[in-house]
């Protein structure tokens, strides 16, 4: 209790106390009443300082479960749809059946950012329209990613248009493990591209990565320096078997 409030209470109480005309029954009840209301406030006031000083243990801290990985592509459907055992794309249907034998994509290079050039071919009702191809991966810190998701990100996208016909040399090139020619002006467009999309991958439940997108993108590699990616295409007026199909060789690492 403050020293304001024993003040105020001891001269109430020592007035009582000196009204000798007012019968005991009378002032004894009074101060006993008194004295009880003095103790409420000390005592709310200890209430108070007890529950200041207690110390609020912070919750531990629980990551969230990641997902489980999702289901990787039928390739053997795939190659129904697009009727490979007879008639269908011949470069798609090549790729597909490089992309069966192939293994899980890591994106592993020893700057840590890597990028791959080949050639593209969507396919479009059975037609193949072929386009060169550049893509890009780098590893990147684990916060910067999800629950399950690799540490790497990709994105691609092909040559502007001027540089097509270099485009076209530098594939060639790098398909018969030749070093580009110094003045194809494509290669240096290569060494800085880097994606406006990049987006994170995921280990399937089979050899395949999957690239977190609106779309449906299954990457593989096969040593020592091919890759392949795989598109089909979610468009409600996609034919069976249409989407992209590429095959790329690492050109800088």
């Amino acid at each position: 209790m403050n020293n304001a409030v024993m003040m105020d209470c001891n001269v109430w109480i020592t007035a009582c106390t000196k009204l000798v005309r007012w019968p005991a029954v009378w002032v004894g009840p009074l101060v006993a009443i008194q004295l009880a209301s003095c103790d409420k406030p000390q005592e709310k006031k200890n209430t108070n300082a007890a529950a200041a000083s207690a110390v609020v243990e912070p919750l531990p801290s629980v990551a969230p479960p990641a997902p489980p990985a999702p289901i990787d592509m039928d390739v053997t459907a795939l190659e129904r749809d697009l009727n490979c055992s007879k008639t269908g794309p011949k470069q798609a249907c090549r790729i597909l059946k490089e992309f069966a034998t192939s293994q899980r994509y890591t994106a592993k290079t020893p700057s840590g950012e890597g990028r791959w050039v080949g050639q593209s071919y969507t396919v479009d009702k059975g037609v193949e329209k072929e386009r060169e191809l550049i893509l890009w991966a780098k590893t990147v810190p684990t916060s910067q990613v999800g629950p399950g998701d690799l540490p790497i990100k990709v994105g691609y996208d092909s040559f502007p248009d001027e540089l097509k016909p270099h485009a076209e040399k530098l594939v060639r090139a790098l398909m018969h493990g030749d070093q580009p020619s110094p003045m194809n002006q494509a290669f240096p467009y290569v060494k800085t591209f880097v994606p406006s999309k990049q987006r994170v991958i995921v280990n399937t439940s089979g050899q395949s990565v999957h690239v977190t997108a609106e779309e449906s993108i299954y990457i593989r590699a096969k040593a020592p320096r091919s890759v392949f990616i795989v598109n089909p295409s979610t468009s409600r007026d996609a034919s069976p078997g249409d989407g992209m199909y590429a095959e790329l060789w690492l050109a800088v690492w």
